[in-house]
């Protein structure tokens, strides 16, 4: 329901229990599915996502052709990454480019590593952003220093094709590296599928080598999960089951479990899958880094408003490059609950109340085209009534099936025009 707002009401009691079906990750799938392209024989893979990201990946990697085409990818950012350095190194010519925001998010580094490679790349508007005309080829590989600071989108877009590489790669991180669990995720599927690589310090070689075909399930999400564990936080008691859902160590974000332990949500880990269950009180501040885990950055930030809960963040250097600048979205919406997410200089920032502490009324929450807004919004309705949520169907990017997971734990929604 394009422009519309969807009502959120919280379960009566406060209480939050029921069954929650993960999507399987997305962040894996779209990995998988490049990996698939660069092998030589195909491979089932099984529980893929079926994201709005990793359906416009597939599609894109389905149509492509030896002719010049041009390849639309819309808002998926993962997909802009990937198929920038996959068709560097695939037979044609290409024109890639995306929705108005993507020709806003920084491409630069990627396409400056991809050039020293030898590979053909050109900016069709402004340097440095998409839309690009790519010249696949066969690349010879070798040794190049990339800023590991902005992305690990363009980290991992190289090493997934670094094996096809006559001499193979060498690549030195410079900078202070951001989301290196993803980088770890690339490289333990790699090697799932045969590659061999070496990790050193700032220093990773990629050997050459083929993928071998094996048939994968894709695991369920635990960025996903996260929503749920704030209701859990936000709700007066509660039991909520994944199934399936296991502490692997693919995921970076599986840390969550962790984190929410300290915020009295516990975790029991069973062969069928897990159990998150409210077992006792939040403290009332806390100090949390989020350069392993960017995502999580706005689920915590929301819920810790919701819970009264002062803080201390690090590693939130990335959110403005995302979908939407995501600490400007985060400042704009915490206002709404009398929360301020200010800069106190050095990499921090401080979640607090505002003085005078003050909330809006009948709360309506924006979601800036942002999956991760209106989910990580959600269960704000267990601490303040019922709320309101613009354009709720960007869930679809990443979770299709939200709402309706959101009902089986006890919320009800309802559609209704602006």
């Amino acid at each position: 329901m394009k422009d519309g707002l969807l009502l959120v009401n919280p379960p009566g009691d406060g209480i939050v229990h029921g069954t929650v079906y993960l999507p399987s990750s997305k962040s894996i799938s779209n990995r998988v599915l490049i990996i698939r392209e660069l092998c030589r024989e195909p491979f089932h893979i099984d529980n893929l996502s079926e994201a709005d990201d990793t359906k416009t990946l597939q599609k894109a990697l389905n149509s492509i052709k030896s002719s010049e085409e041009i390849i639309d990818i819309g808002h998926a950012g993962t997909a802009m990454r990937f198929l920038t350095a996959y068709l560097a190194t695939s037979n044609g010519r290409f024109v890639l480019t995306g929705s108005d925001r993507m020709k806003v998010r920084p491409i630069g580094t990627l396409v400056e590593a991809l050039l020293n490679l030898g590979a053909t790349v050109q900016y069709l508007g402004e340097p440095g952003y998409p839309p690009v005309r790519i010249s696949g080829k066969k690349l010879k590989g070798g040794k190049i220093n990339i800023d590991a600071g902005t992305s690990s989108q363009f980290i991992s877009a190289l090493l997934m094709i670094a094996p096809l590489f006559e001499d193979g790669l060498q690549l030195t991180l410079s900078g202070k590296p951001v989301s290196t669990s993803y980088i770890r995720m690339t490289l333990n599927l790699m090697a799932f599928f045969g590659i061999e690589y070496r990790w050193e310090g700032s220093l990773i070689r990629v050997l050459p080598g083929q993928y071998q075909p094996r048939t994968i399930r894709i695991e369920p999400d635990w960025s996903a999960a996260s929503y749920f564990y704030a209701a859990l936080l936000l709700s007066k008691e509660g039991e909520i089951y994944f199934p399936e859902l296991t502490p692997s160590g693919l995921q970076g974000d599986e840390n969550l479990y962790n984190w929410f332990e300290a915020l009295g949500v516990s975790t029991r880990f069973e062969r069928q899958g897990a159990y998150a269950s409210k077992t006792g009180q939040s403290p009332e501040s806390l100090a949390l880094n989020f350069t392993d885990n960017p995502d999580l950055a706005q689920t915590i930030s929301l819920a810790f408003a919701g819970a009264k809960i002062q803080a201390e963040f690090h590693g939130l250097e990335t959110l403005p490059l995302k979908e939407t600048d995501r600490i400007a979205a985060l400042q704009n919406e915490l206002k709404k609950l009398g929360f301020l997410l200010n800069n106190a200089g050095e990499g921090a920032w401080h979640l607090k109340m505002a003085q005078p502490w003050n909330r809006q009324a009948n709360l309506c929450f924006d979601t800036y085209n942002d999956h991760r807004m209106a989910m990580s919004c959600a269960p704000l309705a267990l601490k303040y009534g019922q709320i309101s949520i613009r354009n709720p169907e960007v869930v679809i990017k990443s979770f299709p099936a939200f709402w309706e997971n959101l009902g089986r734990v006890g919320f009800k929604t309802e559609e209704t025009n602006p």
